[in-house]
């Protein structure tokens, strides 16, 4: 009996320490996992300067496999760096928190590594064991505040995006020419009055950003921001989608409010108004007339409460004398017209637009492109541009694809194929054009005087 009984102390003793390892296994594991998800690097040495453990980001700055390292002394490990400027001996010394220090050493791969460390002390039984270190990489740190920049330009007008469904407002129009500059002071003048604003500018220059903005800075920007593209919705849609219709007013049809039901008290964006049929022009002509509506299907009118901005990417006038746009219709959404001028006549607003975008995908992509070389500005500035800013973003977004320089600069090589392509025809007709008309001397002058330049 006693033999029986000390065996089953036993085997449930076992099952205990059993069950205890299973326990601080899956710990282990739970705590290696968080310590490396952190975004500073962290490392742990034992009271005798032996390396315990180092999370995958410093193992990865420090170009040191983990594995091959444990147990070793720190200053063997990390011969490359002056460990008396180091953190975790003060601490082991001491056995209080360090102060924080600066180190700027070469990593194992010969790259250069700037760091802001700090060590504390782990004590057990009043005794210390353990000192863990905490590692800030300036450049992982830079791309760490890029992303909090950003989420903080998002996070700026989360409150109003949350209100009335809008992104922009008029201080995200980038661009300090003067075109700009004058068009968003009298955008601003415009907001704060009821006029109904047609916007005019080609494909890609920021109509909807400016429609954005100037609800933002009205009277009606509690209201909701209602944006159709008129040139997206099938003819035979359109007018239900504008007034809303009641249910049987035909097959499949229910209570639906339309747009300018949605935008009451609030604004209505018309893009691509040019696109509108010359049938529903006139409907909406006389709703905008009488400030009142009636759903499809229904014999009760409802009242129309919104101010109105309309956006067109070609001529106004031109529009009507084609037929395209209703004369009486451009009268009245055109009170105010405000023309936004193409990127190729604002070129000196492009040093502004390159570093914002590269802003954004630095943090989107994870990367530290610093700016782009005067090779690339030059060509940038030679361009003309037709798709305008949205081009030139999706130019930098396909560069920062691809490219090969985290820490540096986006060169010539990175630039798409077709913009190469075409920068190099213009390129050699631009030499042609440089000669025409000049002694060989000039031209040699000339074509030194540009190599200097690019140089």
């Amino acid at each position: 009996m006693n033999t029986d009984l000390t065996s089953d102390l036993i085997n449930d003793l076992a099952q205990d320490i059993t069950q205890e390892l299973i326990g601080l296994r899956k710990s282990k594991t739970i705590y290696e996992d968080i310590l490396n998800k952190v975004m500073q690097g962290v490392y742990i040495v034992n009271a005798k300067g032996q390396i315990v453990w180092f999370n995958d980001l410093m193992q990865e700055v420090d170009g040191v496999n983990r594995e091959e390292v444990l147990g070793i002394q720190e200053e063997l490990v990390w011969e490359y760096i002056n460990f008396k400027a180091g953190t975790a001996a003060d601490t082991i010394q001491t056995g209080k928190p360090s102060e924080e220090k600066l180190l700027l050493y070469p990593n194992k791969k010969g790259r250069k590594v700037g760091a802001f460390m700090q060590s504390y002390p782990v004590y057990f039984n009043d005794k210390l064991e353990y000192i863990f270190i905490l590692i800030f990489y300036m450049d992982h740190s830079e791309k760490i505040l890029n992303r909090i920049s950003e989420y903080r330009n998002k996070f700026s007008h989360s409150k109003t995006r949350m209100i009335n469904d809008t992104v922009f407002t008029l201080d995200d129009v980038l661009g300090g020419s003067q075109q700009i500059r004058n068009l968003v002071a009298n955008a601003r003048k415009v907001a704060v009055k009821n006029s109904a604003v047609l916007l005019c500018g080609q494909t890609g220059t920021g109509k909807e950003i400016f429609a954005q903005g100037i609800h933002n800075a009205s009277l009606y920007q509690k209201g909701r921001f209602v944006a159709i593209n008129c040139a997206t919705i099938p003819e035979n849609l359109l007018e239900t989608i504008l007034f809303g219709s009641v249910k049987g007013a035909f097959t499949g049809a229910l209570d639906k409010p339309g747009l300018l039901e949605e935008a009451r008290d609030g604004t209505l964006f018309l893009d691509e108004l040019d696109s509108l049929p010359l049938a529903m022009q006139s409907k909406l002509l006389r709703v905008l007339q009488e400030k009142q509506a009636c759903r499809i299907g229904d014999n009760r009118n409802y009242p129309i409460n919104c101010r109105i901005i309309s956006a067109t990417n070609q001529d106004p006038q031109r529009l009507i004398a084609r037929g395209i746009l209703r004369q009486d219709l451009y009268f009245r959404l055109a009170v105010v017209t405000l023309e936004i001028p193409p990127l190729a006549d604002r070129k000196e607003d492009i040093p502004e637009l390159v570093a914002h975008f590269l802003k954004a995908y630095n943090a989107e992509y994870d990367l530290q492109i610093k700016t782009i070389d005067d090779a690339v500005f030059d060509i940038f500035f030679r361009y003309s541009w037709p798709g305008n800013v949205r081009e030139l973003e999706h130019v930098i977004e396909y560069m920062m694809n691809f490219t090969n320089a985290q820490f540096d600069n986006l060169s010539t090589e990175d630039l798409p194929s077709p913009l190469k392509e075409l920068l190099r025809v213009q390129g050699k007709k631009h030499e042609y054009d440089l000669n025409a008309g000049s002694c060989l001397n000039q031209a040699l002058e000339e074509y030194e005087k540009k190599l200097v330049q690019a140089t």
